[in-house]
């Protein structure tokens, strides 16, 4: 079989797809694979790394709010569909896998435009611009919330797979985690993190507020910043710096899972995933530019059930944000709460589901 992926930009779409390209390698391993990417986006690293053959088209995203930037827009996307005729007329595809970003969009048109089985995943609650004005024509379309079927008008393509999340991810052993980082087993561990290249509201709204919040002296702080804030940071928490322990970036996230007993984080689509999957009770801060406000959207969908708390960026001052985590990570009740409600949305199995349901149209399309 062939198999050609596209999606990327973010590692928010790229690793979906690359957990996708695991499962059916265990299943398939003759398959034969190709990436169709763009030459700046994260995918243009990490999939030839994997030894993934990669091809990249023209396209690139739009700037908002900068006119100019967008002037070659239209042109770049009229030659991304030019180029992924002729890549996909080459390779000869049995399906095409497309898990969002600009790329996505010219190739899986030139998949349908060449009749070939094409397949949709979203990560998040509301569908981007792209796998909205694709997800019509597609074989299927895996969805990651059940309540995003009501942004789609066809509904009988529709999954609700989940998102697909590394294999192997597990909450790491409490103990395990605390002696990794040098934190305190009799203290509460609140983790703090923004993605692998952190988050500057966020980490601003916590360093407004660490004076307040650290005079609770049983709490101490596992912090994410990335790597462009480190020092900031660590130059805020130094009064503090026996109770908190501040990284650029975390390459234990099982460890830090393990440790925490409370997270605030981002509600990309990613973290959304790992925290239901594992089960861990969060106090979510949206990134406010998400586009179209992805991030508050997924991060109210847990709200709703109870899996976690949501703190706009624009209303984190020192006060509430100190009030709201002094009030949750000592109440294990609430804690427990909404770590089982969080669990409720999980969906393990998110990568092979996806591949059964693409097996069986693929059998479909056979008989």
């Amino acid at each position: 079989m062939r198999v050609l992926f596209t999606g990327g930009g973010t590692g928010g779409h790229l690793f979906p797809g690359l957990a996708i390209c695991d499962e059916w390698l265990r299943r398939h391993g003759n398959t034969l694979l190709l990436f169709v990417g763009t030459q700046r986006g994260i995918e243009s690293r990490i999939v030839p790394e994997r030894g993934i053959p990669f091809r990249t088209v023209w396209i690139s995203g739009l700037h908002r709010g900068r006119l100019w930037g967008n002037m070659l827009f239209p042109i770049k996307m009229t030659v991304s569909l030019i180029q992924s005729l002729f890549i996909i007329l080459k390779f000869k595809p049995d399906v095409v896998i497309g898990t969002g970003g600009y790329v996505t969009w010219p190739v899986i048109k030139a998949a349908q435009l060449l009749r070939k089985m094409t397949v949709l995943q979203e990560q998040n609650e509301a569908p981007g611009l792209v796998i909205g004005q694709l997800a019509g024509k597609a074989t299927q379309v895996h969805l990651s919330f059940e309540a995003s079927t009501r942004h789609f008008a066809r509904k009988d393509n529709l999954f609700f797979s989940g998102n697909p999340t590394r294999e192997g991810l597990s909450s790491g052993e409490r103990q395990q985690g605390l002696t990794h980082f040098g934190l305190d087993p009799e203290r509460r561990t609140l983790f703090i993190f923004g993605g692998s290249q952190g988050a500057l509201g966020l980490n601003h709204a916590v360093v407004e507020a660490l004076d307040p919040l650290m005079r609770d002296p049983s709490l101490q702080i596992l912090w994410g910043t990335g790597p462009r804030w480190i020092e900031q940071v660590k130059q805020a928490a130094a009064p503090w710096r026996d109770r908190i322990c501040a990284l650029p970036f975390i390459d234990r996230m099982d460890l830090a899972y393990g440790a925490a007993d409370l997270l605030l984080c981002r509600s990309g689509a990613t973290t959304v995933a790992e925290i239901t999957r594992l089960g861990l009770p969060a106090i979510y801060m949206p990134l406010p530019t998400a586009a179209a406000g992805h991030q508050e959207q997924n991060a109210r969908v847990i709200e709703k059930i109870g899996g976690g708390r949501v703190l706009l960026q624009g209303q984190a001052d020192a006060r509430t944000l100190t009030g709201l985590i002094h009030g949750l990570i000592h109440d294990e009740a609430a804690l427990k709460n909404m770590a089982v409600a969080a669990a409720t949305l999980a969906k393990p199995n998110a990568a092979r589901d996806i591949v059964t349901a693409i097996e069986a149209a693929m059998q479909k399309n056979e008989a």
